[in-house]
C-alpha cells in the first residue's frame, strides 16, 4: 500500500511539472508576415497569433525562441526546442512528426522585370522549367535545399537578402510566396521611400507552381509529440470559430 501511495504521488507531480512545462517554438525571426521579430525585438506574425490561440486552447504554455532559420532548425533537430513551423519534407520527417496544415501557401517565381529574360521566366508554370536559368533562396530552406540542390542556386544568408538580391538583378529567379514578397516589399518602403526605385523592380510569374503546406513539425523525442492530435483539434477549433480568419485578416489585408 505504502508503494502504491508513493507511486501515485510521483505520477501525480510529475504530471503537475510537465502541465508547467512551456513547449518551446523555436523559429524564423526574418519571414513577414508569418513569423519575424519587429523593430522592438517583439515576437510578431500569423504564425505566432495561430499558435497563441492554439496553445490558449490546449492549456500549455508556449515560449518563442526566433532566430535565423537555420539556426532554429539546429535547435529543433537536436532537441534543444519542441517544434517550429515550415513545410514537411522527406528529410524533416525522419526525426519530425507534422501536424495538419496551419496554411498553404503559394509558391511563384519572381524576377527584376528589368531581366533580358524576363517575358520567358514569367510564362514558367512548372519547377523544371526553371532549370536554363539562376535561382536565389535563402539559408535552411528545406524545400529548396531538398528540390532546387541540382539547379543554379545561390544562397543568401537570410530571406530579406534573397529579396534584395533578386532587385538587383543578381539571379534569374526567387521562386517564393507573394504575399511575403510583397509583405517585404511595402514594409521597407514605407520605412524608405526611396527603396521603392529597387525593390518595385520585382515582379511574379504568371503562374504558381505549387502549394506548399505549412505545418508545426515538433521532435519525435520531445514529451510533446503525442500532442500534435490535441494541437490539430486546437486548430481545427480556431478556424471553426472564425478566430483564424481574423488573424489572417489582420496582416493581409
Amino acid at each position: 500500500m505504502k508503494y502504491i501511495i508513493i507511486l501515485i504521488l510521483f505520477l501525480f507531480i510529475n504530471n503537475i511539472a510537465f502541465a508547467q512545462q512551456s513547449f518551446v517554438w523555436a523559429d524564423d525571426q526574418d519571414y513577414e508576415p508569418y513569423i519575424y521579430l519587429n523593430a522592438q525585438k517583439e515576437v510578431r506574425g500569423i504564425f505566432n497569433e495561430v499558435m497563441r490561440a492554439t496553445f490558449t486552447r490546449m492549456n500549455i504554455p508556449l515560449t518563442n525562441q526566433l532566430y535565423p532559420w537555420k539556426r532554429a532548425q539546429k535547435l529543433v533537430e537536436e532537441g534543444h526546442a519542441d517544434g517550429m513551423i515550415t513545410i514537411p519534407t522527406k528529410k524533416r520527417l525522419t526525426y519530425l512528426v507534422a501536424s495538419n496544415p496551419i496554411m498553404h501557401v503559394e509558391m511563384r517565381v519572381h524576377y527584376n522585370k528589368l531581366n533580358v529574360k524576363r517575358t520567358l521566366i514569367a510564362k514558367i508554370k512548372t519547377i523544371s522549367e526553371m532549370r536554363p536559368y539562376s535561382l536565389i533562396d535563402y539559408q535552411g530552406d528545406g524545400w529548396a535545399e531538398s528540390h532546387l540542390a541540382e539547379y543554379d542556386i545561390s544562397w543568401a544568408p537570410n530571406y530579406t537578402s534573397a529579396v534584395w538580391m533578386i532587385a538587383a538583378d543578381r539571379a534569374d529567379i526567387f521562386l517564393d510566396d507573394p504575399i511575403s514578397i510583397k509583405y517585404h516589399i511595402n514594409k521597407q518602403i514605407s520605412i524608405e521611400p526611396v527603396l521603392g526605385d529597387k525593390l518595385l523592380l520585382i515582379e511574379q510569374g504568371d503562374f504558381p507552381l505549387l502549394s506548399a503546406p505549412y505545418c508545426l513539425l515538433v521532435n519525435k523525442d520531445s514529451p510533446y509529440a503525442p500532442l500534435i492530435k490535441q494541437f490539430n483539434i486546437a486548430l481545427k477549433e480556431i478556424k471553426t470559430s472564425g478566430e483564424y480568419q481574423r488573424i489572417i485578416n489582420k496582416y493581409l489585408n
